[in-house]
Formats: structure tokens, sequence, C-alpha cells
């Protein structure tokens, strides 16, 4: 029955992101226009791959607030050594210091039972703190910016080189936590890590995977967009972070772990990117955007218990029927 209930809440969120899709078409003339189309796809598939990361995160039963040092972190490396040492080795670094990042944090989680809200809290300041001594404290730009150009070079008219590396490994991890192993031991830590642990199954392993996921996922996101936009700042992006957890939220992601998938995630996402697209396109403040967003999330945060419990007595009524229909052939 819980299964179910979060199953619906997965097609709930994709029906909204249709609706709100078609409303937008519809009530705006010229909003399908390949330039338009090209901005959502891009948008999109950056929070998408985010959001997915920090909700493997998430149904895990633990939280990565790093994320939001991570990003700017990751793209600072990246033009800073793309500058001397070439784009490869930039980029190359910046997975590498994300993933140990994401490690330490899974680690520092499992090892020693320390709650992931405290240790990302503490990760998220020191990464901060990295940003700004790695960009000095100002912004780094990169001359040579042909590559960042090719990242957003239209592909079928809407999509990018950039938009199809997130695309593709969204749907890597779809595979992964629907058809795999890996996504059953994830589910199992996240309902109940002790009794994971006591039937044999690699907690540890899956905790410290899991981080290593969302900071590798957000590392790559920050490193391509510094380099679609040829320059890094230091500091933090926690608007971007509060996006991805509304996101996973939206999708239908429990905060208490163990439950949600990864395609009512996109799903947000793709809500989230659409109501942006559309607000900004009709010259919406970024203020107005954010409060919209807020109010999305709050409105399924206070729906959430309400839904359950609807759904609970529909499939309780249900199964009533058909226990009454098997009473009658017997």
């Amino acid at each position: 029955m819980v299964n179910i209930y979060w199953n619906i809440r997965t097609w709930i969120a994709l029906g909204a992101a249709l609706i709100a899709l078609l409303v937008t078409i519809a009530v705006t003339p010229g909003y399908t226009n390949t330039g338009n189309m090209f901005a959502l796809v891009q948008s999109f598939s950056t929070l998408a791959l985010v959001a997915c990361g920090l909700a493997v995160v998430m149904i895990a039963g633990e939280f990565d607030l790093s994320i939001a040092g991570v990003l700017p972190l990751a793209g600072l490396i990246t033009v800073k050594l793309g500058q001397s040492a070439g784009i490869p080795v930039g980029i190359i670094a910046a997975l590498i210091v994300s993933a140990l990042i994401g490690a330490l944090n899974g680690y520092l989680t499992w090892r020693f039972s320390v709650p992931s809200l405290a240790v990302t809290v503490g990760t998220l300041v020191a990464t901060t703190g990295l940003s700004y001594w790695v960009a000095g404290g100002d912004v780094v730009t990169m001359p040579n910016y042909q590559f960042g150009l090719w990242l957003d070079n239209a592909v079928a008219g809407v999509l990018s080189p950039r938009s199809i590396v997130a695309l593709v490994l969204i749907v890597l991890i779809l595979v992964l936590m629907n058809r795999t192993w890996f996504g059953v031991t994830v589910r199992a830590v996240g309902s109940d890590i002790n009794r994971a642990r006591f039937s044999g199954l690699p907690t540890g392993r899956a905790l410290i995977s899991v981080f290593v996921i969302s900071a590798v996922f957000t590392g790559i996101a920050g490193s391509l967009q510094a380099l679609s936009l040829a320059a890094g700042q230091p500091g933090n992006s926690l608007n971007f972070l509060l996006q991805a957890v509304t996101a996973a939220i939206i999708g239908g992601v429990a905060l208490t772990g163990g439950k949600g998938r990864l395609g009512g995630v996109v799903s947000g996402a793709l809500l989230l990117a659409v109501l942006s697209n559309a607000m900004s396109y009709h010259g919406a403040a970024t203020a107005a955007i954010q409060l919209v967003s807020g109010v999305i999330l709050l409105a399924i945060l206070l729906l959430d218990v309400p839904l359950d419990r609807l759904v609970g007595r529909a499939l309780e009524r249900v199964s009533t029927t058909i226990e009454k229909d098997d009473h009658v052939l017997v």
C-alpha cells in the first residue's frame, strides 16, 4: 500500500509538469519557439541531474547540503586548471575533488554515525572557503571560450552537448536505482539501516556510494556550467540546492528515506523548470520565481498526509470489495 502511494506521487508530479507545460503553451504566444525550448531543456537537464543525485542520498535516509558548495567549487577548479593544464585536466580534477568530498561525507556519516546534516554543513562551509581560496576571492575567467560555445551548440534544435551529457547520466542513474541490486540496497538502508545491516547488506558501501554519486553529479553540472560561461565564481549555490530539494520532494521522495522514485524527481525538476522558464519569459523577477517554487513545495508537504490517507482508504475499499466477491464465488 505504501509503495502504491509513492508510485502515485510520481505520476502526480509528471501530470503536474505536463499540465504546467501545456497551459503555458496555450496562454503564451510564441512560447514554443526553438530558442526558448532550447533554454528550457538546458535549465531542466542541469536541475534534474543535481536533483537525481541528491534524491539518491535522500532515499538512503540521509541529506547532502554540501552540493551547494561543490557546484561552484567544481566550476572554479575546471576553469582555473583549464587555463593552465587544459580543459580535460580541469574537468578530471574537478570530478576527483567532488568524489573525494562525497566519499568523506559518506564515510563520516557511516563510520561515526554522525547525522549527515551536520557532516554536510561542515563540508559546505569547507568547500565554500576552498572556493574563495582557489579563486583568490574574485571571479575567475577563461580566455578560451570556444569549448563553452561548443557545449551550448544546438543539437536537433533543442539539445546541446551539455544537456545530452546530463540526460544520459540521468538515464543511467534511473537504470541503476530501478534495475539493479544497488537500488534495492539503497532503499533498504533508507527504510531501516539496522535491519539492512543485520541482513548482510553492505550498508557502509551504500552510504558512501550515494554521497559520491550526489557529489559527482553536482561536480559535473558545476564543471559544465562554468565551461559554458567561461567563468567561475566563489561562494555557494544555496538557491540551486533549494531547487534540487524542491524537485525531489515534489517528485515524491520521502524525507524519512526509503521511498521515492527518480522518475518523479525528474518530473519535479521539469515542473520547476517550466514554471521558471515561463515566468522569466513573461519578465517575472527572480524573487517571484523563488516565491512560487516555495509555495508549491509547501502545498505538496501540506497535502502529503491527507493524500496518503485518501489513497489508503481507497485501497482498503478495493481490497474489501475483492474479498466480498471472492466469498460470493465460493
